[in-house]
């Protein structure tokens, strides 16, 4: 991994759903997160197979007009998208081997001369729309490492958000109700601060995440800690957000529990001009992201849990959305890859799922951790 955060990703490509000017930084903060040369996203009709739009950076002049003329019937990874379930994303050197590599026309002629070596992709459908996004290392890299592919695999995720906030914000452009409503989209729970961290907006998912928070407040419109260290490190990556050229710090912050467990993660990013025009005055203002870190929990009930889950099987679902396979969380988890498997036929059942990229996408959808309770499960697996 480079250093680099998730949510600065994740955060730049809201923003460029919102000012299309700022889609070659959010392709290149996805370049830095994924230690890659090039990246893309793709909009496809999955009836038509008709590219609708598409954006990318890092590639040469004529690789669009190329790819989209010819070669992209001949890309082996394209294939490799098409054919494995939606809501995964895929490192191509698992599917692509080295002899297939040196036989293809695509990639000799193609995807090496332009320097490129070593692709991750993944697929999401929004109704008839495939969403495609992919990174490109160059000739002489690595291929992808798991945990590189599993923080992809969280702005993946972020996609179809992405292109619904779009929406909104095309249908108001100009209008700052519009700009909320853009914002009470986003999954993330977001607390739009100024320079002086006072809180000049909160949407809807970051309200739910304050209600259920132990050790995170709020008292005279600011956020407040009660751990005084903590606090000053908020508000010193507040001010440096707000600076007239922005410092992020990519390693975020967390409140700690009475277990002396993670509770909430803090990323602080610059807050882009185009988002803050619909909620404040034109004062540089910084966008705070919060995030529940998935914990092992203990249940008051099924009728608590989405889908009546056991403690285990949303365990289970929670590491699909971090992007783990079977084997990794049960060497992470200290149990069986058997025992693991076994779960996720459970877990099939229960939500009406076939395939592990479905659990992944039915449960990116909701907070798994705001179903964290005290009392002991009563259900086992």
């Amino acid at each position: 991994m480079s250093g680099h955060s998730v949510d600065e990703a994740i955060a730049a490509l809201y923003a460029a759903a919102v000012a299309p000017d700022q889609w070659d930084k959010a392709l290149g903060a996805l370049k830095r997160l994924a230690d890659a040369r090039a990246a893309n996203c793709f909009v496809h009709d999955a009836v038509t197979e008709r590219f609708i739009e598409y954006r990318f950076a890092g590639y040469g002049a004529n690789w669009a007009r190329d790819y989209a003329g010819h070669y992209h019937s001949l890309d082996l990874a394209r294939r490799v998208l098409l054919r494995e379930p939606a809501g995964r994303m895929h490192a191509m050197h698992r599917y692509v081997s080295e002899s297939m590599v040196q036989k293809s026309e695509y990639y000799q002629d193609f995807y090496i001369h332009e320097g490129l070596r070593y692709s991750c992709g993944g697929t999401l459908f929004d109704g008839n729309q495939r969403l495609i996004l992919a990174v490109h290392r160059p000739v002489g890299h690595r291929p992808y490492e798991e945990h590189t592919v599993a923080e992809l695999q969280r702005v993946l995720n972020h996609l179809p958000n992405v292109f619904r906030v779009r929406e909104l914000a095309m249908l108001g452009r100009g209008d700052a109700s519009m700009s909320c409503a853009a914002l009470d989209a986003l999954p993330r729970a977001v607390v739009i601060v100024d320079e002086t961290a006072t809180i000049r907006y909160i949407n809807r998912a970051a309200n739910t995440l304050l209600d259920h928070a132990e050790d995170v407040f709020i008292r005279s419109s600011r956020l407040t800690l009660p751990d005084p260290h903590l606090a000053r490190q908020l508000t010193q990556r507040i001010k440096k957000a707000c600076q007239p050229t922005p410092a992020t710090d990519p390693v975020p912050l967390y409140t700690v529990d009475s277990n002396g467990r993670p509770s909430v993660e803090f990323h602080i990013v610059p807050l882009d001009p185009a988002l803050a025009a619909g909620v404040a005055s034109a004062q540089p203002m910084a966008m705070i992201l919060l995030r529940r870190p998935f914990q092992r929990a203990n249940w008051a009930g099924a009728a608590t849990r989405p889908y009546s889950l056991s403690q285990a099987e949303i365990g289970v679902a929670a590491s699909m959305v971090e992007g783990l396979t079977p084997a990794e969380y049960a060497s992470r988890s200290g149990v069986k890859v058997s025992t693991v498997r076994s779960q996720i036929k459970s877990i099939m059942a229960k939500t009406g799922t076939r395939r592990m990229s479905e659990i992944a996408t039915l449960f990116a959808r909701m907070d798994i951790s705001l179903f964290d309770q005290t009392a002991p499960d009563t259900q086992r697996t």
